[in-house]
């Protein structure tokens, strides 16, 4: 799965910015994020708080691009902020960061924390967005099933949604993807 055409139609590159990628499971969110490490083609970092970015998959997709990759996998929320920190502080040494998901840990602290969890993803989310104005930073999204509206939305909704440049909603229906650009939508261009 290459990027979406309709991304380069609608003038969406990828040489910076702060991309939301959501999807129910088996959407191919991380796929997307392996596609676009394969387009950049340099050293990329990936934070994968589920464990499911696979070396195996990535080499079918990429070829020999496996030296230029970094993973790392923090088991909590807490990691996960200091592991974006660090980021921030090397962001020099890589051309593309990809967190894979950004919601894992923080539906498992929302429940315990609410207030002090929130404020942690809006810090992660700044930091983030502070690394895209200079590469291209992609993040996946878990969702949740909005029973009032009776549609899926991202994890953590308007925490995350407001600081990315795009917002990429992947569906599956009849075994065939689709995306969806939710952000920049046609009235924002």
């Amino acid at each position: 799965m290459d990027l979406p055409e309709g991304l380069k139609e609608k003038g969406i590159g990828l040489d910076k910015g702060l991309f939301l990628v959501y999807g129910k499971a088996g959407t191919g969110k991380t796929t997307f994020m392996m596609e676009a490490i394969k387009q950049i083609s340099g050293k990329a970092f990936i934070l994968d708080s589920e464990g499911g970015f696979s070396i195996d998959r990535f080499k079918q997709i990429s070829g020999d691009q496996l030296d230029s990759l970094m993973i790392a996998k923090p088991g909590n929320l807490k990691e996960q902020a200091k592991i974006i920190s660090n980021v921030l502080d090397n962001e020099k040494l890589f051309d593309f960061i990809g967190v894979d998901t950004i919601g894992k840990h923080y539906r498992e602290e929302v429940r315990k924390d609410r207030k002090g969890s929130n404020n942690e993803m809006a810090r992660q989310m700044r930091v983030l967005k502070e690394i895209s104005r200079n590469k291209p930073v992609i993040i996946c999204n878990q969702v949740y099933q909005n029973i009032r509206e009776n549609k899926v939305e991202p994890l953590a909704g308007n925490f995350v949604t407001k600081w990315c440049d795009v917002v990429i909603e992947l569906d599956e229906v009849n075994e065939v993807r689709k995306f969806k650009l939710i952000k920049p939508s046609v009235s924002d261009q």
